[in-house]
């Protein structure tokens, strides 16, 4: 059986990811720091000698799975995807709570900004966290007094987590200032979707982050709400999440016809279309900002391309690489970029965002949207 450390270097080789340069640079870091594994038939990497090394000779007593986090933590750093991560373990259930849309917790979205910080990407509506203050690109700090500096998503993720009406003290930066925060957290149930009647048949729907019901949940919606007049998509602050499920919403306005495109390494691309055959028909309008990133781009992207809805805002973050979770032997999992969407015709997303059909200052587009609406209803008569 392979350690969770071999799994790692195949995985890097069948993503596409320069293994060689990865292992070479962990060799030199963990010469001083890991080493090795034996017992295998082949002969052992450098990376493998040193954890065995250190476990047979280091006078302090080392569990091998300790080690090997740390080897797989920098092999991700040194393949320099932004994007990837490690969930070990006892970290999984979090990872697929958040998926999910179900945890307790204080109602936040996480990721690394380019520079490896690690910030707010997403605030839930009417969440703790919204309740306290804490705003889409805050820069975490530290959380209950232990530094984030250089902690990975995984380490944020579970200190973030805890049972209902227990208290967390969290620190974040921003503009430069240094801000505390007391939070209790509560138990987050599925409430990345809002929505109530805008104007006269007309609904709005705001969509914090892409989880597992999101689909569903804006389906409800359409049905409960009358919006003959049009539909207001509020996509800002979104930071993607699920990709089927993106697929599963931009389906909901689309029939028939190209979604999103991908290619990985060495295959042809892949076109995933439309699944729905009846869609809605109503005027649209999309809000997107400079934080709405991943497949919250290729929801927006895709209603531009097709002239379904008219895109209000700024400049979206421009995240459009697909990621993939993996599963290691020890039941911990890798998350490691694996693909660059592209829209219906063919714009590249990644480090070039969604730019909106009408560009309008902060806390101006819901204006807008009633506005463009009533236009669109015009012409239409």
């Amino acid at each position: 059986m392979l350690s969770p450390w071999q799994s790692i270097v195949a995985r890097f080789r069948s993503a596409g990811f320069n293994a060689t340069a990865a292992i070479t640079s962990l060799a030199i870091i963990l010469a001083f720091a890991l080493g090795d594994y034996v017992g295998q038939a082949r002969k052992a990497s450098p990376v493998e000698q040193s954890i065995s090394k250190i476990l047979t000779k280091n006078p302090t007593p080392l569990k091998r799975s300790v080690l090997e986090q740390a080897a797989i933590e920098a092999a991700l750093k040194a393949s320099g995807d932004q994007w990837a991560n490690y969930f070990p373990q006892e970290s999984v259930k979090n990872l697929n709570q958040t998926l999910e849309g179900r945890y307790s917790g204080i109602g936040i979205w996480l990721r690394k900004s380019k520079s490896g910080v690690l910030e707010v990407s997403s605030v839930q509506n009417k969440s703790p966290a919204a309740r306290a203050g804490i705003k889409v690109l805050d820069s975490l700090i530290d959380i209950n007094g232990v530094a984030m500096d250089g902690a990975s998503l995984a380490t944020a993720v579970a200190a973030l987590r805890g049972a209902p009406n227990t208290k967390l003290q969290l620190g974040v930066e921003r503009n430069q200032e240094q801000i505390r925060f007391e939070i209790t957290r509560e138990s987050i149930l599925n409430g990345d979707v809002v929505a109530y009647q805008l104007a006269t048949k007309v609904v709005y729907i705001q969509i914090s982050s892409i989880t597992s019901q999101v689909a569903t949940d804006v389906a409800v919606a359409l049905n409960k709400y009358p919006h003959q007049s049009g539909v207001v998509l509020d996509l800002r602050d979104n930071p993607g999440g699920l990709l089927n499920v993106a697929v599963d919403l931009a389906s909901l306005f689309l029939n028939k016809g190209t979604i999103v495109s991908y290619s990985r390494k060495n295959d042809s691309p892949v076109v995933l279309e439309s699944t729905d055959q009846i869609v809605d028909v109503a005027p649209m309008t999309v809000l997107i900002n400079r934080s709405t990133a991943s497949s919250a781009e290729v929801i927006a992207g895709a209603l531009q391309d097709r002239n379904r809805a008219v895109i209000i805002g700024e400049k979206s973050y421009g995240k459009g690489t697909l990621q993939e979770i993996m599963d290691l032997v020890d039941g911990s999992k890798i998350e490691i970029t694996v693909g660059k969407f592209r829209t219906p015709n063919g714009r590249v997303i990644d480090q070039v965002g969604i730019a909106p059909d009408l560009l309008v200052p902060e806390g101006e587009e819901i204006k807008k949207a009633l506005l463009v609406l009533g236009g669109l209803a015009a012409i239409a008569k």
